[in-house]
């Protein structure tokens, strides 16, 4: 079951948000004819079309203009090592901080090595991953509230390694802002089972 704020889904008790389910191609369902849709919009934005890039752009200003206003920081997760990706977190929050919504820093996470998506690669292996994805220690992160965006949200554990290194940096909260959240049908791809059922 989900909670939705105000058209946003919350998951794992507030954790981290995110806009609309994501079906990785080979899930796609006319069930839910809005969320194949939605997942198509992030697939061209993973492409880089810029259309989308500013469609989001939008929705992400609005929502963090109005209800995480208080947060210092955004920070971009890096591509993973798939031909689609060219960076678009980066892109949404460079605007981001142009329009005075929100600071950013671009390359204060840093992958050294590509990985496969959550939804490709087995838990174990993206466990072995995470030892590639770090956050820059040049960077004061201090009693900052921080926000990491990231296309897509399957597993977790890649913002959960993200979030745990903010946190021993001394970043007083860190949530997470995702396009998608991936949706299956069985629990090994997300949190679906700790979400919970509010409407706003």
């Amino acid at each position: 079951m989900i909670q939705k704020y105000n058209n946003i889904n919350i998951g794992k008790n507030g954790e981290y948000f995110y806009l609309k389910d994501y079906m990785p191609k080979n899930k796609k369902t006319s069930l839910d004819k809005d969320a194949v849709k939605h997942s198509e919009y992030i697939l061209k934005y993973k492409k880089g079309d810029p259309l989308i890039i500013a469609f989001f752009v939008k929705i992400l200003n609005n929502i963090i203009y109005n209800y995480f206003y208080f947060y210092d920081l955004i920070l971009p997760v890096p591509p993973s090592n798939s031909y689609l990706d060219v960076y678009p977190n980066a892109i949404v929050c460079s605007y981001l901080s142009a329009l005075g919504t929100i600071n950013t820093l671009e390359r204060a996470i840093a992958c050294y090595k590509g990985h496969k998506p959550g939804h490709i690669e087995d838990i174990e292996s993206k466990k072995n991953d995470l030892m590639h994805i770090s956050v820059i220690n040049k960077y004061d992160f201090e009693y900052k509230n921080i926000i990491i965006l990231d296309d897509i949200i399957t597993t977790g554990t890649t913002f959960a390694h993200i979030k745990d290194a903010l946190l021993r940096k001394g970043a007083n909260s860190v949530t997470g802002l995702f396009l998608g959240k991936t949706y299956s049908a069985y629990p090994a791809y997300g949190f679906r089972k700790e979400d919970i059922n509010i409407n706003g």
